[in-house]
């Protein structure tokens, strides 16, 4: 029996009942090699709920891609019946060239899964783009991860979850009022899963030295990078790659447990609606709002207990990681200017901003604006691509001219990503990135002004 999910391309809409809305299948974008992105909406029409399901930023992930197929090869009005407050938006290859290719990158050399920040790559601002435009309350991130990791191969064993999950981790999203609690809905869902009799956990990253932690706090990433930016509450589901010694019974099994934990998310989603309508109502942050930009992680105090496969008796076993670095504390927190101004010369980095959607505008001469500069003192000089690790900055307040800068305001939705953009101090600040060309030099002057008021 051939295991070979079908691609979207063999997907037919089912003939739709009343109460549901017709299957559209539609283009949201194109790939490098000019192949559709396609996205295929189920659910009944005006649906509380609006949930966006991608697959396939990385093309070798063809698991992750097939338990999306399987739910959409369900009939249209059995998709309604058993989700009645959900509409579903799902883009089954948002990498369309490395699925064909089975590359994890793009045609491009691109890892989407890390260009959630720097839109460079055609795919990733094609989902941007239409979670703009459609707003979603949450967005599932379909992914696979190897059950084979150096360290636990040291000690005979390998990971042997079914699923993963992890949700938003960035100290920034975690900060806003009135935001569904991440870490009460990681154990709701967990338990969804659980019941469906489905080995699940939070996503565990493991390491050297008897170190454990969870997903990254980066934006680069969906999970980060979109709720961030736009504020749906976002889940990782991370599905187990089937094992080369596994037999097709015990990879039915894995497959037919891995689509059950999808349903299990989307009925869980579809009962508790309305803990997540009011996301992408938040309205844009207030100026002297603080934004946690700088963080480090520390020892929880106490070991991790994982649950893994002994490689050479196929039983299961528990491993402990001493070192479990699972809480973050902040170390630095910037109270929100009104705006940034950006100097018109730095076209990459106002690239990047209009590349998000947020909205600018630009001063004529003659006006004076209240605005911040920065100057920054001695720095430990980077890593490339890595934020510096110690800044120490002065900053002198003064009126200025912004004729030759753009002006981004913070009164935008997603306005508090702009200062983990575009602090200097940010750990996930733009200046990171050689492409952006914002280097932070010792005893200079930082490019981008906070503004404090209007012109005058």
């Amino acid at each position: 029996m051939s295991l070979e999910p079908p691609t979207w391309s063999k997907l037919r809409p089912s003939p739709p009942s009343p109460a549901s809305e017709p299957a559209q299948v539609i283009i949201i974008g194109h790939s490098k090699e000019k192949r559709p992105i396609v996205c295929v909406r189920r659910g009944r029409a005006g649906a509380a709920l609006k949930v966006l399901i991608l697959a396939g930023q990385h093309g070798d992930e063809r698991s992750a891609r097939g338990t999306l197929q399987s739910l959409l090869a369900v009939p249209a009005d059995e998709v309604a019946a058993r989700l009645p407050t959900v509409q579903l938006a799902a883009v089954p290859e948002v990498n369309p060239d490395g699925c064909a290719a089975r590359s994890r990158c793009n045609a491009d050399g691109i890892d989407l899964n890390r260009d959630h920040q720097l839109l460079l790559a055609g795919e990733t601002a094609a989902v941007h783009g239409f979670v703009r435009r459609w707003q979603p309350h949450v967005v599932l991130d379909l992914h696979n991860y190897p059950s084979r990791r150096r360290c636990l191969l040291e000690r005979n064993v390998v990971l042997d979850h079914d699923v993963f999950i992890d949700v938003p981790s960035h100290p920034a999203i975690l900060a806003r009022p009135g935001g569904v609690d991440p870490a009460e809905v990681l154990r709701c869902l967990l338990g969804a899963i659980a019941a469906k009799n489905v080995c699940a956990g939070r996503y565990t990253l493991v390491g050297p030295s008897d170190r454990a932690r969870h997903s990254t706090t980066d934006v680069v990433d969906a999970r980060n990078g979109l709720a961030l930016r736009y504020a749906p509450f976002t889940i990782l589901v991370e599905n187990r790659q089937p094992r080369r010694d596994e037999t097709s019974p015990e990879r039915l099994r894995l497959r037919g447990a891995q689509e059950r934990a999808l349903w299990a998310v989307l009925e869980w989603l579809d009962t508790n609606h309305g803990r997540f309508t009011p996301l992408t109502t938040w309205g844009p942050p207030a100026p002297g709002t603080p934004v946690p930009v700088h963080f480090k992680y520390t020892n929880a105090g106490r070991g991790l207990r994982l649950l893994c496969r002994d490689l050479h008796q196929g039983r299961p076993t528990c491993v402990t990681f001493s070192r479990y670095l699972a809480s973050l504390v902040v170390r630095r927190t910037v109270p929100l200017p009104v705006g940034y101004a950006v100097p018109s010369a730095l076209e990459s980095l106002i690239g990047v901003l209009h590349r998000h959607g947020f909205a600018s505008s630009q001063f004529p001469a003659g006006g004076l604006c209240p605005v911040e500069r920065l100057r920054i003192e001695p720095v430990r000089p980077p890593h490339p691509d890595r934020p510096a690790r110690k800044v120490v900055m002065a900053v002198r307040r003064m009126s200025s001219e912004l004729d030759r800068y753009e002006v981004f305001p913070t009164q935008q939705r997603g306005g508090d990503a702009l200062a983990v953009y575009l602090e200097p101090e940010s750990k996930h600040g733009l200046h990171r990135f050689a492409a952006v060309h914002v280097p932070l030099l010792a005893a200079s002057w930082y490019p981008v002004l906070r503004v404090s008021g209007g012109p005058s």
